[in-house]
């Protein structure tokens, strides 16, 4: 989430607002931003994908995963997730166009899911493969470790250039500067949803475990399948602002031209998800069943399940986190 300062007012200063720009947009303010790619092992299905091939097969990656990978900077493959970008792009089941490779940048895990032969394709295509043996943390874990390292590794490219330049702002500001690189990554992770439910609610846990660490605390970090979307909101002082592909679906695309290429995005469909603990206030803005901050959410009492997203912008302010969570359309 891209973060911005609201200045004060004459009372009191306004809350940090964390804005939400879909990926799908397509004039985005987070357009400029790095972004990372994770690649979970689950069967990359385009369920909704047209069968001509102006709908995207036959030449490229189709559906949600095209999008992603094509605003994506950095792309991992966690353990399995390579031999399904494998089996999605160069098997023999595979009906894409051979002489584009999508090749990631690192294949990370335990490697215990990664079968032979997609390794040394992949190897001989010069992808670094790297075991991580550690059976404390899952995979996942894992594909974040190597974003997070990645990461740095640019802060301190970053940081050096700035020190070499000077540029009259002194070390202490270089450093300054040099943590927006951290501070503007977005981390995408695909595949996430349609497994075994364990696995499901382990990929929404890592948002809150990486989500709290230093390098990914101010940035944005969503989930993403063919058929959801799911990111986590902070708690106040924060307000969230978000934008999604189609606000208020009513069976067409709402100001979308009707052509022959395909159209991804989220929305309209929405949920607010109480996950973890008990959420007392929480005030929101641009659905089409608002909250005022009377009704608590909890599990055992209000969910506020199949909500409707119908302004451009949704505002969310919460007592503690909250799951958001959209449907994902395909067109």
């Amino acid at each position: 989430m891209a973060e911005k300062d609201v200045g004060e007012t004459s009372t009191t200063p306004d809350p940090k607002v964390y804005r939400y720009d879909s990926p799908f947009l397509e004039t985005s303010s987070d357009s400029e931003s790095l972004a990372c790619l994770i690649i979970l092992n689950t069967p990359i299905i385009f369920s909704k994908q047209r069968s001509t091939a102006s709908k995207g097969q036959g030449k490229q990656l189709a559906g949600v995963l095209r999008i992603l990978w094509e605003s994506s900077t950095y792309r991992v493959c966690a353990d399995g997730g390579a031999n399904r970008l494998y089996d999605a792009t160069v098997g023999e089941n595979s009906s894409l166009d051979r002489s584009t490779l999508y090749l990631p940048d690192i294949i990370t895990g335990d490697l215990d899911s990664l079968k032979p032969h997609v390794r040394e394709f992949y190897k001989e295509k010069g992808v670094p493969i790297v075991r991580v043996e550690d059976q404390n943390f899952h995979d996942l874990d894992k594909a974040f470790m190597a974003v997070e390292k990645w990461m740095l590794s640019l802060d301190r490219e970053n940081a050096a250039s700035d020190a070499s330049e000077d540029n009259g702002v002194g070390n202490n500001a270089a450093s300054e500067m040099s943590s927006n690189i951290a501070t503007s990554t977005r981390t995408y992770i695909y595949g996430g949803f349609g497994g075994r439910f364990d696995q499901e609610m382990g990929c929404v846990n890592a948002l809150y475990t990486w989500g709290n660490k230093p390098v990914f605390k101010h940035t944005s970090m969503a989930m993403y399948g063919e058929d959801n979307c799911t990111f986590l909101l902070p708690s106040m002082p924060v307000k969230n602002e978000i934008r999604i592909r189609f606000p208020d679906f009513d069976g067409k695309m709402k100001n979308e031209p009707l052509t022959d290429e395909e159209v991804v995005g989220e929305g309209p469909t929405c949920g607010l998800i109480p996950l973890g603990n008990r959420c007392d206030n929480v005030y929101t803005s641009g659905l089409k069943w608002n909250l005022d901050g009377d009704v608590p959410l909890e599990f055992g009492g209000l969910v506020s399940s199949s909500n409707c997203v119908m302004e451009e912008v949704v505002t969310i302010e919460s007592s503690s986190p909250l799951i958001f969570t959209t449907e994902m359309i395909v067109i």
